[in-house]
């Protein structure tokens, strides 16, 4: 989930100087923090997760691994840019409260194209618009329909004095989806009903609000440390009355780092490394 990606944003996140020198073609390095995130969107029972991985980074002409997570980029000019983006959602066994004996929910990838716009571009900062369309489904092959996500994101590079290396980032915006996917994790069917449990049929439509931020250090070369938020909200959402919805807060957060252990020696020009 979006806590999870963020050790891509840790691990690319350099002021705006940085971006004007050409960068690896690939770097390979380990992140490490923990996080504590909702099981599921509504859910009141959280993950606490010490993680501990290796993180690949690669700038090529089309795959890239980046502070944008995983992405094919499709097309790029004048601001405007098409990639493939990618996303997932963490299982979710049937021992969780609000859906004891009904089936687990499977690990659940999306993926599908995404606009981006660079409405505003500076020295300091960056303002741009992401129109993500992804198709998702879970590991028992089950189609789940489609996942929509318009976001506006800000970046900042000079937030305090003389600190040019600490990075802000804010992401804002609404999540839509089809009604495969909300009955999916909000669903639930006459025979999972009981008397504090009732049916209860999942609508297409606007799922939550959202808003991501990140604060991210770069100490040098090779070591990044930062700070990830995540909030959501379900109040609005058309299927905010689902029993299965036991919190329509979401809040989950991160404290990480990356370090980076080894890097090509081929460079990506500037105009093509961001």
């Amino acid at each position: 989930m979006r806590i999870l990606l963020a050790f891509l944003i840790l691990a690319c996140a350099v002021p705006a100087v940085a971006e004007e020198i050409p960068k690896p073609l690939w770097e390979i390095g380990l992140a490490g923090g923990i996080f504590t995130i909702p099981q599921y969107v509504g859910s009141d029972q959280r993950y606490t997760l010490p993680l501990g991985l290796p993180y690949l980074i690669y700038r090529g002409e089309i795959l890239r691994a980046d502070r944008d997570g995983v992405r094919g980029r499709l097309f790029e000019a004048d601001g405007l840019s098409l990639d493939l983006s990618f996303s997932f959602g963490l299982p979710v066994r049937n021992s969780n409260d609000a859906r004891r004996g009904m089936p687990a929910l499977h690990l659940v990838g999306q993926v599908g194209p995404k606009l981006n716009w660079i409405i505003e571009h500076h020295d300091a900062d960056k303002l741009s618009l992401h129109l993500p369309l992804r198709i998702a489904a879970d590991t028992s092959q089950t189609f789940l329909g489609w996942v929509a996500e318009p976001s506006l994101r800000y970046e900042r590079y000079d937030i305090l004095p003389r600190m040019e290396k600490l990075i802000l980032r804010l992401d804002g915006g609404l999540m839509y989806a089809s009604r495969r996917y909300n009955q999916y994790y909000y669903g639930v069917d006459p025979i999972y009903a009981t008397t504090t449990r009732p049916a209860y049929r999942a609508r297409q439509g606007l799922h939550s609000y959202f808003l991501d931020t990140s604060l991210s250090y770069q100490y040098d070369d090779e070591l990044n440390v930062g700070l990830m938020v995540s909030m959501r909200t379900l109040s609005g959402g058309v299927n905010a009355g689902s029993p299965l919805v036991r919190n329509r807060f979401y809040l989950s957060a991160g404290l990480g780092f990356t370090w980076r252990l080894w890097a090509s020696e081929a460079m990506v020009p500037p105009a093509d490394s961001h």
